[in-house]
């Protein structure tokens, strides 16, 4: 098994330490895990930082460096046990973070990006305390419409492996919204699928939503709608904040991948997908 979504506590909302978690992982007969830790860089907000130990600062070039370097050092002394390490970051995506997102990260190797969308109109979807804010300012046709735009720009961007959590909108939409957040546009939805073959970019099986309230990211429409587009291209990740999530709910993500059709994974070294048969 493997995990592709990890926040250790360089993250500011994760907690455990690198070495935890690669303990964890061992006694989970994990094969292979990617440090997957938050990269936000909107200006507008006050959330672009990153941890060591209990002394936040503003998120650096410098910083992702010595990230890395714990991350690298770890995959050093795991080598040979069974456990594989990657190195990896999740970006939260906005609407002209490109030149920002090069320049912060040039020069150091990731094996994985994983690129994701937390924020609308620098307002987080993604947090109980803020989306009201957004939610309440559209209806919900125009809240899709406003995402998967968005969506189109990062696949556009060609900067990401993979996107995260894709509907992570019904986390708090549907509570919000109610069942209309799963009236899914479906020209929206063939065209982001139709982009994502073309460009060569994965679909993240998430399984937070599994553990929160018993349904994965992406949605079971969503998966249909992406297998019949010729998404093949999956990657797989619990999306842990603490140590004894790691891991949770992989199996199931499979097997949920599995029902859709897909018969592979991908693991990522260097930027390079490798693709595993499920």
């Amino acid at each position: 098994m493997i995990d592709y979504h990890i926040h250790t506590n360089h993250s500011v909302d994760a907690r455990g330490a690198i070495h935890e978690y690669c303990g964890r992982a061992q006694k989970l007969c994990l094969q292979e895990i990617c440090f997957t830790n938050h990269c936000e860089l909107d200006t507008f907000r006050n959330d672009n930082l990153i941890q060591f130990g209990n002394d936040r600062q503003p998120l650096t070039r410098e910083g992702l460096r010595k990230m890395q370097y714990e991350v690298l050092r770890a995959k050093e002394l795991y080598k040979g046990s069974g456990l594989t390490i990657k190195f990896g970051l999740e970006v939260g995506y906005y609407e002209g973070i490109e030149s920002r997102l090069q320049e912060i990260t040039e020069g150091i190797d990731f094996d994985f990006i994983l690129g994701s969308i937390h924020c609308l109109d620098h307002i987080c979807i993604d947090s109980s305390k803020e989306c009201a804010q957004y939610f309440s300012r559209y209806s919900v046709k125009d809240m899709l419409f406003n995402y998967y735009r968005v969506i189109e720009q990062l696949i556009n961007s060609q900067l990401f492996d993979s996107i995260g959590h894709l509907d992570v909108y019904k986390k708090y939409g549907l509570g919000f919204y109610g069942e209309g957040i799963n009236t899914f546009p479906e020209q929206y939805l063939i065209k982001i699928f139709r982009m994502m073959v073309e460009k060569k970019i994965a679909l993240e099986v998430n399984a937070a939503g599994y553990r929160q309230f018993n349904e994965f990211y992406p949605s079971s429409t969503l998966m249909k709608c992406a297998r019949q587009q010729g998404v093949s291209m999956i990657t797989i990740g619990s999306d842990c904040h603490k140590v004894e999530d790691l891991g949770g709910g992989i199996e199931e993500a499979l097997e949920y991948a599995r029902s859709f059709g897909f018969e592979a994974m991908y693991i990522f070294d260097k930027r390079k997908p490798i693709k595993i048969k499920l």
